[in-house]
């Protein structure tokens, strides 16, 4: 199957050192993400999207996708979902929730509050590139993202 796109840019909110790691690893190996914007916390990522804070004076970014943790320092993953979804120009971009929650409540509320998917982080290495492969097969090959 063709691709459809040849590059994607990701904005990845997370504050596990070991699991930044992870995800960049497996993003390489498949060369298609080609960015990976890193915030660390979750008013981090919104200054990055805004261009405010820390990021005053830069381009606001705009990824093609956000993979975003739930549990945060400063902020939570909730309510940057709810922010990003409030805001009229960052509305659009997908929000997949990465966590490792499996609780059934975190589940609904990502959803109710605009996220495009819920993924349960794999405990493994492994695991994770088997995942990221698919990640980047669904989001590349088979959904179609705004330019």
């Amino acid at each position: 199957m063709k691709k459809e796109q040849e590059s994607l840019s990701v904005l990845l909110v997370e504050d596990n050192e070991d699991d930044v790691l992870i995800a960049q690893r497996a993003f390489r190996e498949f060369k298609v993400i080609t960015e990976v914007h890193v915030a660390r916390d979750g008013q981090e990522a919104l200054d990055m999207l805004a261009a405010s804070g820390r990021h005053t004076g830069k381009k606001p970014l705009r990824p093609a996708l956000i993979l975003l943790d739930i549990t945060l320092p400063l902020m939570d993953g909730m309510d940057v979902l709810k922010r990003i979804k409030a805001a009229p120009d960052m509305r659009g971009i997908p929000v997949i929730m990465l966590t490792t929650s499996s609780r059934q409540e975190d589940i609904v509320r990502s959803y109710q509050n605009g996220a495009a998917s819920y993924i349960t982080k794999p405990a493994s290495l492994e695991e994770f590139l088997d995942l990221a492969r698919r990640f980047e097969d669904y989001w590349v090959t088979v959904s179609k993202l705004p330019v």
